[in-house]
């Protein structure tokens, strides 16, 4: 049995993520953690640094009790075991940290967590993305649960850690159809695809093995959108090509536009 991080900011319920969670529950028992956190205040300038604000500074007990009890209601309604942490004398990203490093997968909802906050290296996305301790996926509200599967190689060793969590996590998912692309720049070779293809035949029965050589960056999310409810699997914001290439289109631009969940795994 999996345990499954929901993270949970003060008075905003993720339901795209319960959704998400609970179509996991359908594939296999899980254990959902509740992780409520405070609100954060994404119309100032947020820091890295002052993001490691105390709970107490902006806990508002009334609404966070409110999602604890939407939190169990849906549970209990969707025979989801579960658990509530929560804890006042801690720091939020502190706290993800620490309930990461004992945790399979960690869901957040890419409305809320990463509104405004998507660019630059002080970005609650980027600082939550170095401090999880397990793969997450960043899930839209309105997302509908995967019925193929984008996965993406640059060579580096982020990228094939974050396809093979992928199968080791969602092994029923493997079955779906799935796409593999990879990518290089001019001034670097193109990654050798044997390897990887090799590795990934071996667990994604139904994978096309015509890979796309070249991502136009400006035309990434057009691609993607004619895709059947796809999701996107990368290692992402590694000090590599994937870093390079497809840092700002393929994974800001895809988590700002909304469109599909993305699971995102790195070292």
């Amino acid at each position: 049995m999996k345990k499954i991080l929901l993270a949970v900011d003060d008075g905003h319920f993720p339901e795209g993520a319960f959704r998400f969670a609970r179509k996991i529950q359908e594939l296999e028992p899980i254990t959902l953690c509740g992780v409520f956190l405070p609100e954060l205040d994404f119309g100032t300038n947020v820091s890295y640094t002052s993001l490691y604000i105390p709970l107490t500074e902006n806990y508002a007990a009334v609404s966070i009790q409110q999602s604890i009890q939407t939190f169990r209601e849906y549970c209990r309604q969707y025979n989801i075991n579960h658990l509530v942490h929560h804890d006042l004398n801690e720091y939020a990203l502190k706290l993800l940290r620490k309930e990461s490093l004992f945790s399979d997968l960690l869901l957040l909802s890419s409305e809320k967590f990463y509104a405004d906050l998507l660019y630059g290296p002080g970005g609650f996305l980027g600082s939550a993305l170095h401090q999880s301790a397990c793969p997450l996926i960043a899930v839209p509200e309105d997302a509908t649960f995967p019925e193929s599967l984008i996965l993406t190689y640059d060579g580096s060793a982020s990228s094939v850690y974050a396809i093979k969590s992928f199968a080791w996590l969602f092994p029923q998912l493997c079955e779906l159809k799935t796409t593999l692309l990879y990518s290089h720049t001019d001034d670097t070779r193109r990654p050798d695809t044997g390897d990887i293809m090799e590795l990934v035949q071996h667990h994604f029965p139904n994978l096309d093995t015509g890979a796309i050589d070249t991502i136009p960056e400006k035309y990434f999310n057009t691609w993607l959108s004619e895709i059947p409810h796809p999701m996107v699997i990368c290692g992402a914001y590694g000090r590599s090509l994937l870093s390079r290439v497809f840092r700002r289109s393929f994974v800001e631009d895809t988590l700002r536009a909304h469109q599909v969940p993305v699971f995102i795994a790195h070292r």
